[in-house]
Formats: C-alpha cells, structure tokens, sequence
C-alpha cells in the first residue's frame, strides 16, 4: 500500500517542484529588473541633477541683477506713491482739483491793517491770503486745514483781524462755492512765505500757495 501511495504521489511531487523553480526564476529575474530599473532611475536623477545645477549656477549673475534692478524699481515706486504730490499756485491763479476749483484770489505778504491791540509779536508780520473754493463735485465736501511755512518752519495762525475767515473744517455742499480769507504770523526776515493744503481731509496731494 506504500509503495502505491508514493507512486501515484510522484507526479504531483514533480508537478510541485517545476511550479516551485519556475517561481524562483520569476522571482530571480524581477529582482535583476528591479535593479535595472533603480540603476537607470538614479542614473537619471544624477543627470537632472547636474543638469539644474549648471543651468542655475549659469544664471546666478543674471538673476541678481534682475532681483535688484526690480528690488530698486519698487523701492522707488513706494517713496513717489508715498511721497505727497504738490501743485505751486500763485495769486491769481485757479487750480482744478478732483472734486473742486480753487481759485486763489490775492495776497499781501505785509498785512498791517490791524489796531495797536492786535499787533504781531516783535520781529514778526501778518500775511494774508483770500481764496474762492468752488465744489465741483455732486457730494459735499470738507475741507483741510491751512498751514503756513516761512522758510519751511511752520508758523501759527493769525486771528486778530475782522474778516477772518478760515476754511478749516468747513464743508461745501455740491456746486455751492465758499470764500475764506485766511492770516498768518511770520518772520519778517522769512525769504519764502508758501500756505499749504492737503486736496482732500485725509488726501496725499497738497496744494503749495505761494505768498512770498
């Protein structure tokens, strides 16, 4: 019975055996192709490699001037936009702004119509300066605040006379026109005598008003 059992057994054994090389062949031969293939992939990766490192070292002179001709460019586009922009006017003269007219009707840089009471400090002098705003706009607008510069110092204002009218603070409604007359205190020696006003309340514009 033994030796019949192993008989009938043999084929199947040898069946067994055949599967079991033919696997281990298979298995041999995807090693060896998976070594191919990771030796050609890392030969690939050298090459990208090398090749990304020539391309940038090649162009490392070109991208620093780039970086800092654009770096300069900006630098200098945020200091025009931040930089307020000035229009000088002089008596007589009108100025369109965004949304009004100014119209800048006179000045008298030594103004000495005041009584006794009302006099400068020693060494100062009044300026005055007369002005039409017309809104030209379909909004009300308020306006800024005067300043005056006597060599570029800024001086205070003057409210000893009669007709004294500033605009600070005022607001025009559309198409309605205001007349301000404003003084001034300054040096009597100042070389320059100029009114400043920003174009807008919170605007980055100003309009440069030349008494002197």
């Amino acid at each position: 019975m033994a030796e019949q059992f192993n008989y009938q057994n043999a084929p199947q054994q040898q069946n067994v055996d055949v599967q079991n090389a033919v696997n281990a062949a298979m298995q041999e031969q995807k090693k060896k192709k998976r070594k191919k293939r990771l030796i050609i992939l890392a030969v690939i990766a050298v090459v990208i490699i090398a090749l990304i490192a020539l391309m940038s070292g090649g162009n490392d002179d070109d991208s620093k001037t780039i970086s800092d001709s654009d770096t300069a460019a900006s630098q200098s586009a945020d200091e025009t936009t931040a930089a307020p922009t000035e229009k000088k006017v002089n008596a007589g003269q009108e100025v369109t702004l965004e949304k009004m007219k100014v119209k800048f009707i006179s000045c008298d840089a030594d103004y000495k119509d005041y009584d006794e009471y009302s006099e400068p400090k020693s060494g100062n002098k009044i300026v005055r300066a007369e002005f039409e705003f017309e809104n030209t706009s379909d909004i009300d607008i308020s306006l800024s605040n005067f300043d005056c510069y006597a060599d570029n110092k800024k001086c205070e204002e003057y409210y000893g006379a009669d007709d004294y009218a500033s605009p600070a603070l005022e607001s025009v409604s559309a198409g309605r026109t205001l007349t301000s007359i404003v003084y001034f205190e300054v040096p009597e020696n100042a070389k320059t005598v100029e009114l400043e006003m920003d174009d807008e309340l919170w605007g980055s514009t100003k309009t440069i008003f030349v008494i002197k």
